[in-house]
């Protein structure tokens, strides 16, 4: 498994650890929408889900806990 931009591995675990889009933009000194669509790079690329959203928070699928962990 390739990824070109290892920066939107980091978003993946700054999201899972803060528990939102929002939070993770801004340890990682982003805006929400560049968060967001770093993660709809990755699961794209990946061709799986990886966060379950709501309008209050993002939990990692079992997919998503995987790459993490990985």
């Amino acid at each position: 498994m390739k990824f070109d931009n290892l920066a939107d591995l980091k978003v993946l675990v700054a999201a899972a650890e803060t528990g939102g889009f929002t939070p993770a933009g801004r340890r990682c000194g982003l805006s929400t929408a560049a968060v967001s669509a770093a993660i709809k790079r990755l699961e794209t690329s990946l061709g799986v889900r990886l966060f379950e959203r709501s309008t209050r928070s993002v939990q990692p699928t079992q997919e998503g806990r995987v790459m993490i962990d990985h």
